[in-house]
C-alpha cells in the first residue's frame, strides 16, 4: 500500500518534474554524463513550466471532469445516502477540524453539507481511513461535517479504506442496493465512478471542486 501510494505520488506532474531535475544535476554534477544531465533537466524544467500554466492544467485536468454538478437531491430523489470520499487531512492541534482537511476533502465535504441541506435527513457516510495515523480521516471529515450544520444522528462513518478501491467495496457492505450520491472532486469521478460500478452499484455522482482557473498561458501556483 505504501508503494502504491507513493508511485501514484510520483505520477504527478509536479513531484516527478522535481524528480527529474535532481536526477539531471546528479549527473551533471557526480557523473560526468553532461549531455544525459542537461536532457533531464530541460525535460524538468519544461515539464514543470508546462503544468504550471492554467490552458494546460484544463487540457490535462478536463477531460475527467465530464460529469455535471448535481444541483440537489431532487434529481435523485431515491437517494438514501450521500457517500463522501476522502482525500487527506494535516495533524494541527486545537483548530476545528474544517482546517485539517486538505483543500480536496474541505471541497467534497462542503459539497455533501450543501446537498445534505437541500434534503435533511438523508445519510452523509464519510469514507477514510486512518492509513499509519492515530485518527481516521472518516473520523475528521465527521468532525468537519458536523460543524457545518450536519446532526450526528445522520453521519456515519467508513474508518477501514485505503484508498477508493478499498471504498468501493467496504461501502458496497453499508448501502447495500440501496440508491445514493457519490461526491468525490470532478477529477476523481470517472475513477470512482467504475470501481463503485464494479461492485454493482450506481451511484449518482455529484462532482466537487471544479477546475476554475483561465485559459492562462503563465504559470500560476494554483487553480
Amino acid at each position: 500500500m505504501v508503494v502504491k501510494k507513493l508511485l501514484s505520488y510520483l505520477l504527478l506532474p509536479f513531484p516527478a518534474s522535481l524528480l527529474l531535475l535532481v536526477a539531471g544535476l546528479a549527473f551533471l554534477w557526480f557523473t560526468g554524463r553532461l549531455r544525459t544531465g542537461k536532457v533531464l533537466v530541460t525535460v524538468a524544467c519544461a515539464t514543470l513550466l508546462l503544468f504550471s500554466c492554467g490552458a494546460i492544467g484544463r487540457l490535462y485536468g478536463g477531460p475527467l471532469s465530464r460529469y455535471p454538478p448535481l444541483i440537489s437531491l431532487d434529481a435523485a430523489p431515491e437517494a438514501r445516502w450521500i457517500v463522501v470520499l476522502g482525500s487527506g487531512y494535516a495533524h494541527v492541534a486545537g483548530v476545528p477540524a474544517t482546517s485539517l482537511l486538505s483543500g480536496q476533502s474541505l471541497e467534497r465535504v462542503v459539497e455533501a453539507v450543501r446537498l445534505y441541506r437541500t434534503r435533511p435527513g438523508v445519510k452523509v457516510i464519510l469514507s477514510g481511513g486512518a492509513y499509519r495515523n492515530t485518527t481516521s480521516l472518516a473520523a475528521v471529515m465527521a468532525r468537519a461535517t458536523e460543524e457545518l450544520g450536519v446532526p450526528a444522528a445522520d453521519i456515519v462513518r467508513e474508518d477501514l479504506s485505503d484508498d477508493t478501491q478499498d471504498e468501493a467495496r467496504l461501502i458496497r457492505r453499508m448501502v447495500g442496493e440501496d440508491p445514493f450520491v457519490l461526491v468525490t472532486s470532478a477529477f476523481h469521478m470517472r475513477r470512482s465512478m467504475r470501481l463503485f460500478e464494479k461492485q454493482g452499484m450506481k451511484p449518482t455522482p455529484a462532482p466537487a471542486g471544479f477546475w476554475n482557473g483561465a485559459w492562462s498561458l503563465l504559470p500560476q501556483t494554483g487553480q
